[in-house]
């Protein structure tokens, strides 16, 4: 299983960003390690190996001496290790991979784990991790931990759904409200009038409209009050 994964991650084919953002705490990892970690899979997709506390740190928004304790506390985790290849340093995410390995064991039944697998978590993966990629570019700026938490919880506590985060997201666009509080009080609004779904949610506002219009077309309309010109002589 440790090496079907590994095959697929090696290849590109299995995003690793998606199952982290799903799976984080259960491996162990804080919100800020996450970010860390994220940003350290970014680097090397840029073919940054090894990159800079300070650059790290100008990025996230973090101290670079809180930079240069979290990289230690991966290491020590046993989330990323620091090898040489190629006569220079890099962060190895390889013992990432095995405990992500080490994770689906514990989510599957091993006599039911085939080849197929990996596909199946890619795609549940990848659903949250464009959600996410959604409100950072609407937003214009980098997640925070918080709001990756936050993300987080829609997903595994209140069970809320890709379609409708998203559908809430627009919510707040269309409105000019770029934080995470507005579309929450959104998704708690639907939650409560048990709207689940974003076709539920359109078919209710399209009702609502429809009951406006109705209404509006029976009121009395004002009397027509004709305007006489006056002659001043």
């Amino acid at each position: 299983m440790e090496q079907e994964f590994a095959h697929y991650l090696e290849s590109g084919s299995l995003s690793i960003s998606g199952f982290l953002l799903t799976n984080f705490k259960q491996l162990g990892l804080t919100a800020v390690e996450l970010v860390l970690v994220l940003e350290l899979q970014y680097q090397r997709q840029q073919q940054v190996f090894f990159p800079s506390a300070g650059s790290l740190a100008e990025i996230t928004g973090l101290s670079e001496q809180t930079v240069y304790d979290e990289l230690h506390q991966l290491v020590l985790k046993k989330i990323i290790a620091i090898t040489r290849k190629h006569d220079r340093d890099e962060y190895s995410l390889r013992p990432l991979s095995k405990k992500i390995s080490e994770l689906l064991k514990q989510q599957v039944d091993v006599d039911e784990v085939t080849t197929t697998s990996a596909p199946a978590i890619e795609s549940s993966a990848n659903q949250r991790q464009t959600t996410v990629q959604m409100i950072s570019k609407e937003f214009g700026r980098m997640l925070s931990p918080i709001e990756l938490e936050t993300i987080t919880s829609w997903f595994d506590q209140d069970h809320y759904g890709n379609d409708l985060i998203q559908l809430a997201l627009r919510e707040a666009v269309l409105n000019q409200v770029y934080n995470l509080r507005y579309m929450d009080r959104i998704l708690l609004n639907w939650h409560k009038a048990n709207l689940q779904t974003a076709a539920q949610v359109e078919q209710y506002q399209q009702h609502r409209s429809n009951r406006e219009m109705t209404a509006n077309d029976g009121q009395q309309q004002p009397p027509q009050i004709p305007l006489f010109k006056i002659d001043k002589n």
